[in-house]
């Protein structure tokens, strides 16, 4: 891979399918100049304390449409946070946005979850160094589950050039 690459966010969208137990108070992509942008979000959990999380990670690439693409995972996120390195995948994922959240515990969780001003330059050096993707346009999918159900998701656009 060229190490000219870059990354850069283009949309983020966050869904609550059970705003019983949990809702997004907001979910954003902030653009402050060309070269800094960043996503905040937050997650109002009503149903705490907060035991048992799953969630499943689905990458997406556009080509005619969005395809899936390398990794589709699952995990138990309370055992997860015990044991990080049993996901390998997770792990990278997780490590990608830990610094800029709350989420930074082991369960349970008694508060609300927020990621507040993640920025591509982070990302960037992530996406395209650490483990470089190929030039495209890709969407991380997040889903929160409990039990089979879906209680929200997350969908994180961005283009690798």
């Amino acid at each position: 891979m060229k190490g000219d690459s870059k990354f850069e966010f283009t949309n983020v969208n966050c869904t609550s399918n059970r705003k019983e137990i949990a809702d997004f108070e907001y979910c954003y992509l902030k653009s402050i100049n060309r070269s800094y942008k960043y996503i905040s979000g937050k997650i109002n959990i009503y149903e705490i304390p907060l035991y048992k999380v799953t969630i499943n990670l689905i990458m997406w690439k556009r080509l005619n449409g969005y395809k899936p693409f390398l990794y589709n995972i699952t995990v138990d996120f309370c055992k997860f946070l015990d044991k990080p390195k049993s996901s390998p995948v997770g792990k990278f994922v997780y490590d990608s946005y830990m610094n800029y959240s709350n989420v930074n515990h082991s369960c349970p969780y008694s508060h609300d979850v927020i990621l507040e001003k993640l920025p591509i330059s982070f990302l960037n050096h992530r996406m395209t160094q650490i483990l470089p993707f190929p030039e495209g346009d890709y969407l991380f999918e997040f889903r929160w589950l409990r039990g089979k159900s879906i209680v929200g998701w997350a969908k994180v656009f961005f283009t690798i050039s």
